[in-house]
């Protein structure tokens, strides 16, 4: 887990093309300037690219086109699973954690839905290599009931990644004799999640929220000022995409 996740941070944005830009400006100081000139241009336009809003937003927003907003809840769905996205320390509200902004926005769409359609909610999410006291799941169930007023009928607690909160929730439901649910996630985050609910053994229904702002492309000069926004946008969508990439070969080395 540790050596896939600094390879990660190695590659993609931003420190990928930091250190390609770093390469070839230590080439060119060692004289060996053709190579050092072709690293840095390469680098350089790799950072501009990962970084400004009129390309990372066209490419994030093609990437979640593959999964639109939900239009209705299909008669069939059986329950509403929602993956975690992440806690972090709450010193406002005394001595404990609290979710994300990123996990806000997936609870909040959750108890949304299950307001209209009735249907049971699960939270998926564990604690993370660092010990936290409270899981994801324990967190979302939170505010669930103390800001929504619902409750959440099964909490998955063990799981540490998009993988495992497929192999969880699928544990906790098939038993029940339920597999068609409706995912709540990040738009970009949805086509790895919908690959490894299915392949869990899930039937899931797309649910996606927190879609990227297209605005910036059509904001004329400023859609191509490199922006801080743009570059966390390209680097979630990258680990995205490497990630399907990764459980597909994972899946197909065991055979499955």
């Amino acid at each position: 887990m540790w050596s896939r996740t600094l390879l990660e941070l190695l590659f993609l944005p931003p420190a990928g093309p930091l250190l390609l830009l770093g390469a070839g400006l230590l080439l060119w100081a060692m004289h060996r300037r053709h190579a050092g000139m072709a690293l840095t241009a390469t680098g350089f336009a790799l950072v501009y690219a990962c970084s400004t809003p009129a390309i990372v937003y066209p490419l994030a927003s093609a990437w979640e086109a593959r999964n639109p907003p939900l239009q209705a809840v299909p008669a069939s769905a059986q329950a509403i699973v929602v993956i975690g996205g992440g806690s972090r320390p709450a010193p406002a509200y005394g001595d404990g954690d609290t979710v994300t902004l990123l996990t806000l926005q997936r609870v909040r769409y959750a108890a949304w839905l299950a307001r209209r359609s009735h249907l049971p909610i699960l939270v998926s999410g564990g604690r993370d290599w660092f010990g936290e006291r409270y899981s994801e799941a324990q967190l979302m169930a939170q505010v669930l009931s103390d800001e929504f007023h619902l409750a959440a009928h099964w909490e998955d607690t063990r799981s540490r990644s998009t993988w495992g909160n497929a192999r969880e929730s699928a544990k906790i439901l098939k038993p029940l004799g339920i597999t068609r649910v409706l995912l709540v996630t990040q738009a970009w985050h949805m086509p790895r999640a919908l690959w490894a609910f299915r392949h869990a053994g899930l039937d899931p229904v797309p649910a996606p929220v927190g879609f990227v702002n297209r605005g910036w492309a059509q904001r004329g000069i400023l859609g191509w000022i490199p922006q801080t926004r743009a570059l966390t946008t390209m680097a979630e969508v990258m680990h995205e995409v490497v990630g399907l990439f990764w459980y597909r070969l994972r899946a197909w080395r065991a055979g499955g």
